[in-house]
């Protein structure tokens, strides 16, 4: 007897303990993707064929009902039902959204413009989550605005049996703050002059939390990092104490490997190993490989942080590229002196040594074969506001690069070279608009440079409509030359398609000349579309562009990740 009732148990344990596949039905507003995040679980993107579906255990089928109930209220659906059906291998939830809680009226008091902090307009669906994270985001309005002490009075009134909410604002902004005593607790290897360097507040300065934000990115951006804590002290005269406790990373040697693909350089590996740490105070030291189909690259370089966020460093390597026409091989050195003047703006100045071998030509009396050797001093200015760099959804960049040698002992060649670059990414209700236009320039007086340092133009960051380097001049075999000087403009539109697949439509032009400006009786026009697939690790990225005039014989596909600017 006693073992048969031990039986039956251990078959009840193991039926109650079996996995289900858990599935949504009747789910409009929210996506089951979201429903599935709600529950800690994870629903595989189309190429995660390894990873298994979600499932659940059937004793916790009203837990996970209740807390998808409770989820729906904070998305405004107070009248959510739901039941489960359940067969031999899964369960499916049947959701009834039933009609949301929509939003009657907002009101707002404010000596500061909060309305775009206010997502809702009369009419939408009320949310508690965009309720409790527009009252954060109306605070850092007043904080980036020096007024830490800023009091909110916001209400939401529900009327559940009429489905109406009513919002209200009111805001006091009180007196402006100020930065106050700065303690920076030094590392075991880091030194408090280093860290200070790194942030983007000084005592006395009006308090921002925008300021600390960016100081945080600052800090972070070193690996060497593993933690960093900047604790507020609001005192009574509103200044804001302020103390940074920083933890060094305890594994500094970092090795990284990785394999992929894009259709401009074609399959790609990648191998290196980088100290974090070097001797202490964020010196940074690595050596890496990358082997693609039309370049070979092997590298170290080494990177020293100064105080006021200055930076030295040098990278030293060699490089075997093919350009179709001809293949270079070059043994570099670039030493370089930085200074990150705000969270924004760079400044760099270095020096580069060349030393580049021409072979494998096609025709060589437009590239003649060649083994030279150029110093080039070269400035450079980077401005940068937008919001990410993968996937931006906002702001602008500007950088110009200017390099030049003058002939000598030391040098073969006498020329300078110009390259202006900038973009502008503009959200539009939901749509997102980029803009971009590069400028460049290549004169030489004196000598001869290597044949890379020309204009090459075609591929995914260039004209769309042709491959890679395969747009302006050719030679007898039709084979690209480059150019001395150049002009592209490009223009997207970018939109949501379904869930985190969106869409881009754009048009490229293009401007080459063999002088110092280009030919604008000659330019290349082309238009395309695209698609992006978000994923952790950025949208990944398909782009078909056609030349306007010919479409049917001349375009290209390109596929890459993350957005082209």
């Amino acid at each position: 007897m006693k073992k048969k009732l031990f039986t039956f148990f251990l078959f009840s344990a193991l039926l109650f303990a079996k996995e289900y596949l858990l599935l949504f039905s009747g789910n409009k507003e929210l996506s089951s993707k979201e429903l599935y995040s709600v529950l800690d679980l994870h629903k595989p993107y189309f190429y995660e064929f390894y990873v298994d579906e979600p499932v659940i255990e059937f004793k916790n089928i009203e837990l996970t009902m209740q807390a998808l109930k409770d989820y729906y209220k904070s998305k405004g659906f107070y009248h959510t039902n739901i039941s489960y059906l359940k067969d031999k291998n899964s369960i499916t939830l049947l959701i009834e959204e039933n009609n949301p809680i929509i939003v009657k009226s907002v009101t707002f008091i404010s000596n500061l413009d909060i309305s775009k902090k206010i997502p809702f307009k009369e009419g939408e669906i009320f949310s508690a989550d965009k309720f409790t994270q527009s009252k954060k985001d109306i605070k850092l309005i007043y904080a980036n605005s020096h007024f830490c002490n800023a009091s909110l009075d916001a209400k939401a009134w529900i009327d559940i049996e009429q489905n109406f909410a009513y919002l209200a604002y009111e805001v006091m902004q009180n007196k402006r703050c100020y930065f106050g005593n700065i303690e920076i607790i030094p590392t075991k290897n880091i030194d408090a002059d280093i860290l200070k360097s790194l942030i983007y507040f000084e005592e006395g300065e009006p308090f921002s939390t925008n300021k600390i934000t960016r100081s945080y990115e600052s800090l972070y951006g070193y690996e060497g990092i593993s933690k960093s804590i900047i604790n507020t002290n609001i005192k009574k005269n509103n200044r804001v104490d302020i103390s940074i406790n920083t933890i060094e990373n305890e594994k500094p040697v970092r090795f990284m490997a990785g394999l992929g693909a894009s259709s401009d350089e074609g399959v790609m590996f990648f191998l290196g190993i980088k100290h974090r740490n070097f001797l202490g105070n964020l010196k940074s030291l690595g050596a890496e490989t990358r082997v693609t189909q039309i370049k070979q690259t092997i590298k170290t370089n080494f990177d020293m942080p100064l105080i006021n966020r200055n930076f030295i460093g040098f990278e030293v390597g060699y490089e075997n590229e093919d350009f179709i026409t001809f293949k270079e091989e070059r043994i570099f050195a670039d030493l370089f002196l930085k200074q990150k003047v705000s969270f924004y703006t760079t400044f760099k100045e270095s020096i580069l040594f060349d030393k580049a071998k021409t072979y494998d030509i096609n025709d060589e009396t437009l590239f003649p074969k060649s083994s030279l050797f150029v110093v080039s001093p070269k400035l450079e200015w980077n401005y940068d506001t937008r919001d990410k760099i993968l996937d931006p959804r906002s702001g602008y960049f500007i950088n110009s690069q200017i390099s030049g040698s003058v002939k000598s002992a030391v040098s073969d060649a006498s020329y300078y070279k110009f390259k202006l670059n900038g973009g502008y990414i503009l959200p539009i209700n939901d749509y997102i608009v980029g803009l971009k236009a590069t400028f460049g320039t290549l004169s030489i007086s004196d000598g001869y440079i290597p044949s890379s340092y020309r204009f090459f133009a075609g591929g995914m960051y260039s004209n769309r409509a042709y491959g890679y380097r395969k747009l302006g001049p050719t030679d007898d075999k039709n084979n690209p030359i480059g150019s001395d000087s150049i002009i592209e403009t490009t223009a997207e539109v970018r939109f949501n398609i379904y869930k985190d697949l969106r869409g881009v439509l754009f048009s490229d032009t293009t401007f080459l000349g063999n002088d110092s400006t280009p030919n604008y009786d000659n330019g290349y026009y082309s238009a395309g579309f695209g698609l992006r697939y978000n994923t952790p690790v950025g949208p990944i990225a398909i782009d078909a562009g056609f030349d306007i005039e010919n479409p049917m014989k001349q375009y290209a596909i390109h596929f890459h990740i993350g957005e082209l600017f």
